[in-house]
This record gives C-alpha cells, structure tokens and sequence, in this order.
C-alpha cells in the first residue's frame, strides 16, 4: 500500500513538472518569439504590438473573471485546463490555413488563452496537497525554467533551416501534449469547505476582502512591469552600454539557467522563512538591481544585474504563488490565484506603453530611472503588507 502511494506521488509529481515545461514551450514559441513570428509573416510593427498589447490587456482582465466564475459555479481546475488546451489546439491548427486577417487574431486568441492557464496550473499544483500527496510548486517551476533555457537555443537553430510555421508547429505539439498529460492527471472531486459560499457576488472580490494580499498584488504588477520592461528592451540596454545582440543570447541563457536554483530550493527555503518575508526580501533586491542597472558603465554592469535577478523573480514568483494558497480560503482560491497570475499580463501591457513611449520621445536614461521608481514603489507596496496580518 505505501509503495503505491509512493508510485501515485511519483507519477502526479511527474505530470506537474511536465506541465510547467510545457506552459515554458508556450511562453518561449508565443512571447519568445511571437514579434520575430509575426514580422516574417509580413505584419508591421504597429499590428504586432497592438495584438500583443490587446490580447495581454483582454487576458488580465478575463483571468480574474475565470477564476471568481470557478469559484461560484464549484468548476474544477482540471476542466478550465482541457477547455483552454482545447481551444489553445484549434487555434494553433487554425493558424496554419487561416488568412493574415485571421491569423493575427488567432494569435492574440493564444496569448490570451496562454495568460488563462498559469493561475489553474498553480491551483492544480496545491490541489493534490489537500488529498495528501506532496507536491513540489518550485521544482515544477524550476522545471519550466530549464525547458525554457534548453527550447530558446534548439527553436534558434530550427527556425533558421526551416520555414517560419515551425514555430507553429512546436505550439501544436505542446497543446496537444498538455491536453493529454492533463486528462491523465487524477481528479479526486472538487475540494468542500465549510466556508464555501454559493451566493458569492462578483462585485465582492479577493482585493476588496484581503487588504494583505492587495498590496502585494499590487506589488507584484509594479515587479512584472520591471520585469517586463528588462526583458521586452535588454537590446536597448545592453546597446546603451556598448553591446549588442549577441549579448541577448548569452543574458536570456543565464536567465533561464539561474532560475532553476532558487526555484528547486524554494520548498527548503519556505521551512525557514514565510512566503511574505521571502517576496519582501526580493523586493529589496529589485531596488538594489534596479540600481546596478543604472549605473552600469559596460556590459559587465548589465551582466552582474542579472545575475542579481536569482535574488528577485524566481523568488518572488513562487512566493505569490505559496501566499496566496495560504492567506486566501478555498472559496476564493481560484480567484485569488488568477488575478495573482494577471499580474503577468499586467506587467506586459504597462511594460510595453512605458518602455515605448519613453524610448520614443526621450532616452534609455529616463527608461532606466523607470526602473528604478517602479522597483522602489513595488517595495514600498511589499514593506506596506507586513502592518496586516495574514
């Protein structure tokens, strides 16, 4: 019997660590290299950016949505899962045989639906935790990180021998595999509580019952904008200190590749410190990196800020994920979940109307100093949450 609990473990560890690898090879072929697709396909940079923008905008805003309609109608996470597969597959089929006036859109559908899934992964994630089962948020995430380091450099060397639809095609393969590897994953029954309330409004939502937690959503939408903003204009960066695009490769390798330890750590870390105390203390490492950043005088400067980023985003990503499982009851815990994952998506859109407009009109200087503020602010918002209990 305890083999076969031990076995059943395994195997639903397995599939989580799969999925995250699997949402990576959507980021990498939608976001990664969305812009790069969609400029072969002949669409100027006006339309790439008002899809992609658009599409990030409608994502934000359908994601809380999904979550608060999950939570009143007792759906399962498992079900909004192979829906948003479901859909994620006809759109990448689509995309091979659809018109540019349909393909663009067809597009945007999948960055949308791309942002829609993250928040019911993280929710499958603790759902198994309830029945018993240990399961391992950071691991599955630092699992996602290694996929994304690996895929950046082998869809580098595809595209360049293949036709631009080969980016497609790795889309197709990760919706369909992830349809499979969620309909495989066991479904105990939705999770009863006492608490639940059938009767919930939509009007009363996590940000107006849980003042802790909004000011670190808030929080966390300043860092994904910084985040945002480093990794949209690394180009920008870098040449403003004398590099250039070979610099890009190597700092989204070092990026994908320091991800993975404080992310396989992160389970030992929590044992010793809270999920708040550990989003706090990246916060204050976004202030010192945004700082580094500032003053870099060469490319070393802007190579030792990333090396920082340890410090900061793989920490605090799954450490919103820990919190809001922690201080959110089951009743909203969906919600609670999707509108921490809309921050994502919040970060792009808020990232992409700073970081243009200012390098439009002004300089990388002013974007620079942007960074700065919003780093500051972010931590200042996080530093705000300890006055509350959790």
């Amino acid at each position: 019997m305890r083999f076969m609990y031990k076995n059943k473990q395994k195997i639903i560890n397995f599939y989580c660590f799969a999925l995250y690898a699997l949402y990576a090879l959507f980021t990498l072929t939608i976001l990664g290299y969305g812009v790069y697709f969609l400029e072969e396909l002949s669409f100027s940079y006006i339309e790439i950016g008002l899809t992609i923008g658009l599409s990030a905008l409608i994502s934000s805003i359908i994601q809380p949505l999904i979550g608060m309609l999950v939570d009143i109608k007792q759906y399962s996470w498992k079900e909004v899962l192979i829906i948003l597969s479901i859909i994620m597959l006809i759109s990448s089929l689509l995309i091979f045989i659809a018109p540019n006036s349909l393909l663009i859109l067809l597009f945007g559908l999948m960055i949308i639906i791309l942002g829609c899934i993250y928040p019911f992964l993280n929710q499958g994630i603790f759902y198994y935790e309830h029945y018993g089962i240990k399961t391992n948020f950071g691991v599955s995430r630092g699992f996602g990180s290694l996929t994304y380091a690996i895929f950046a450099i082998i869809v580098g060397f595809t595209i360049i021998n293949n036709n631009i639809m080969i980016i497609n095609v790795y889309s197709l393969m990760t919706s369909i595999l992830m349809l499979i590897i969620v309909y495989l994953l066991p479904f105990y029954g939705n999770i009863n509580t006492k608490n639940t309330n059938t009767k919930k409004k939509f009007k009363n939502n996590v940000l107006t019952k849980y003042p802790s937690f909004t000011l670190i959503f808030i929080s966390m939408c300043l860092f994904m904008i910084f985040h945002s903003i480093f990794m949209g204009y690394m180009i920008n960066i870098f040449e403003n200190v004398g590099g250039n695009v070979s610099d890009i490769s190597i700092a989204n390798s070092i990026i994908g590749f320091i991800e993975i330890i404080p992310m396989f750590l992160f389970t030992k870390l929590l044992k010793k410190v809270s999920a708040k105390k550990l989003f706090i203390i990246a916060s204050i490492f976004y202030v010192i990196r945004s700082i580094v950043i500032l003053n870099a005088q060469d490319t070393m400067g802007i190579y030792l800020s990333i090396i920082l980023h340890i410090f900061t985003y793989p920490i605090i990503i799954p450490a919103t994920v820990h919190f809001t499982n922690e201080i959110i009851p089951q009743e909203d815990k969906n919600e609670g979940q999707a509108f921490m994952g809309s921050t994502i998506t919040i970060g792009i859109i808020f990232a992409n109307l700073i970081g243009g407009n200012i390098l439009q009109i002004y300089n990388v200087n002013l974007l620079l100093i942007s960074l700065v503020i919003i780093s500051i602010l972010g931590c200042i918002f996080a530093l705000s949450s300890l006055l509350y209990k959790d």
